[in-house]
């Protein structure tokens, strides 16, 4: 059992992260079939419907009588073993250390790895695959699971040990290349795997366009993105007046100004900033979900498994 005092599962959280885990397994049949069923549904004891053969499936699924009236390879989608690679991707740069306004409000990034310890808890559950995968200090630390159906220990055990630092990698592919890396060390692919799902969990925040740069290409690698959206209230509303000076985290660059003027023009850029994340690559692959840090998060989890649940 892990240690109920770790930061990443800390009492104020704990409750929160465990209901995330309970929901997830009433909701659905095996925790993260919300997360990947709508797109090839798994074994199951009725059948589900038929889909042609393709390269690297297995011959002894094919459906011989339906072959031989018809000469063409079918499978019957309920005799698929489906088991998903699922690379959890944690922004852990400076950024995240952000509390917001209210007192006693957690950092984004406590919030974001509580959320990534409940997704691996969730992939064990299911019987997948997960890796760990730490974005901080201008580089990506992975923490490689072997391969093993049990990541949930593991991962949380690192996940303990962080701190948000630096900033995003200015070089684009080195999130490309870690999960390549998991990938041939054997550790997010097995027989049977029929889907990679990386999920991220950051503020969005990219002095220049880091992010996006990162993400673009695992559009290419087929890879089903959910792209978890991490937002203080302070930044949806604006709250400050008149003279304030804003650090930039990541940088140092200061600003002073009048919040008071300023404050429309940061509403409309914060609004716009927000839909270019939620169109993102406009595409069945990718995902957005906001989650304000000042609302339970399994409330917003809760409600996007459902919507992806019934897709």
């Amino acid at each position: 059992m892990t240690d109920a005092h770790s930061p990443v599962l800390d009492p104020r959280l704990l409750a929160a992260t465990q209901g995330l885990a309970l929901t997830a397994r009433r909701l659905v049949a095996g925790a993260l079939a919300g997360l990947h069923a709508s797109r090839r549904p798994g074994l199951a004891r009725e059948f589900s419907q038929y889909r042609a053969y393709q390269p690297g499936d297995e011959p002894r699924h094919l459906d011989w009588k339906l072959f031989a009236r018809s000469d063409r390879y079918f499978l019957r989608e309920s005799e698929v073993d489906t088991r998903v690679a699922v690379s959890l991707v944690l922004d852990a740069t400076a950024s995240m250390q952000h509390t917001g306004e209210a007192v006693g409000s957690p950092r984004k990034f406590d919030l974001a790895r509580s959320l990534a310890a409940a997704l691996a808890l969730l992939a064990e559950n299911q019987g997948d695959t997960a890796t760990l995968h730490v974005v901080a200090d201008g580089g990506v630390s992975s923490v490689l699971t072997g391969g093993r159906r049990q990541p949930f220990r593991q991962i949380v055990h690192a996940l303990a040990k962080l701190d948000p630092a630096g900033r995003w990698p200015a070089e684009s592919t080195c999130l490309t290349h870690a999960l390549r890396r998991a990938e041939l060390a054997g550790t997010t692919a097995g027989p049977g795997t029929t889907a990679r799902v990386t999920v991220v969990l950051t503020d969005g925040h990219e002095p220049g366009g880091e992010i996006r740069a990162a993400l673009a290409p695992l559009r290419a690698r087929q890879h089903e993105l959910l792209f978890f959206h991490f937002v203080a209230r302070d930044e949806r509303e604006f709250p400050w007046r008149g003279p304030v000076r804003f650090e930039e985290w990541e940088t140092g660059r200061t600003l002073e100004a009048d919040a008071t003027a300023l404050r429309a023009a940061y509403l409309a850029a914060e609004q716009r900033e927000r839909a270019a994340w939620a169109r993102a690559w406009d595409d069945d692959r990718f995902d957005y979900l906001a989650l304000m840090t000042d609302e339970p998060l399994e409330r917003g989890l809760r409600s996007y498994l459902r919507r992806r649940a019934g897709r």
